[in-house]
């Protein structure tokens, strides 16, 4: 952000960030909303146009239902912003892979805590799933420091998979909101087989929401029959074996007690707000 903007002007720039990464885009509105911490209305009133924006983000979500509810924004703001970038959801699922491990780990496209994790791990064997029409993988591999292939769903096939490795977008309500095309991934190397790989779903810090808020960052993306629009669907949480995420490896039964941050019923419904 630039130094000397003004609140809403920062907003404004925030909400056309061409970015795709979920916890950098509320890390940075994190600062940008600790300047309403005197302002209790233009809080709610920024909230709700940054989230009118940029309604694919559950981190933003979370940032912004936390900090609307606290009685001390600007504190809520500075945590929750600690929280996103020391969030050590990378170093656990890292840990938790398997070692030694000669079997191929599946990820499916290269999202930004995933590739962390197996960057930390050379013994591995990783290959990332190119789903239909993605934009960005080509993009985020070159900025890995890890050796890692691309290849189709027909090229992953023969490989035997161990492990697939699905980073959601957002969780609440017993589902996963997870990238278009998941489901065609999970189908094409028969899942339902589950001694012959396992689905892990990462959910890192600011994932997993409230069902309220879950449903309306759902409702606000038009609803699961519009998702596609999005390139994102959902999927059911049981789908997979186990949960990565900041404490460890949970039981997808088990997800809903991880959401942490208040429901903020001013955020339920957004409206029309622009900047």
């Amino acid at each position: 952000m630039v130094a000397g903007m003004q609140p809403f002007e920062r907003m404004r720039a925030l909400a056309r960030w061409s970015g795709h990464d979920g916890r950098t885009l509320a890390s940075e509105a994190a600062d940008c909303l600790a300047g309403f911490a005197d302002d209790p209305a233009g809080l709610v009133v920024a909230s709700r146009r940054l989230l009118v924006h940029r309604p694919n983000s559950a981190p933003l979500w979370w940032l912004c239902s936390r900090v609307v509810c606290a009685p001390d924004p600007a504190e809520a703001a500075w945590e929750s912003w600690k929280r996103l970038v020391e969030d050590p959801t990378p170093a656990r699922l890292a840990a938790l892979l398997p070692f030694p491990h000669d079997d191929v780990i599946a990820v499916l496209g290269w999202p930004e805590q995933t590739a962390e994790a197996i960057e930390t791990r050379p013994d591995l064997d990783a290959v990332a799933v190119r789903r239909a029409g993605d934009r960005h993988l080509a993009t985020d591999m070159r900025s890995s420091g890890a050796a890692v292939r691309a290849v189709s769903e027909v090229e992953l096939l023969p490989l035997e998979p161990s492990h697939l490795i699905v980073e959601v977008v957002g969780a609440g309500h017993g589902q996963a909101l997870v990238p278009f095309g998941t489901v065609d991934v999970l189908e094409s190397i028969r899942l339902d087989s589950r001694e012959d790989c396992a689905l892990w779903f990462v959910a890192g810090v600011g994932r997993v929401l409230p069902d309220r808020l879950f449903d309306a960052m759902v409702g606000h993306l038009g609803g699961e029959d519009r998702l596609p629009e999005h390139d994102l669907e959902l999927l059911p949480l049981d789908a997979a074996v186990r949960i990565a995420g900041p404490t460890g490896l949970s039981d997808p039964a088990t997800l809903a007690g991880r959401a942490d941050c208040p429901v903020a019923p001013e955020l339920l419904r957004l409206g029309d707000s622009t900047f």
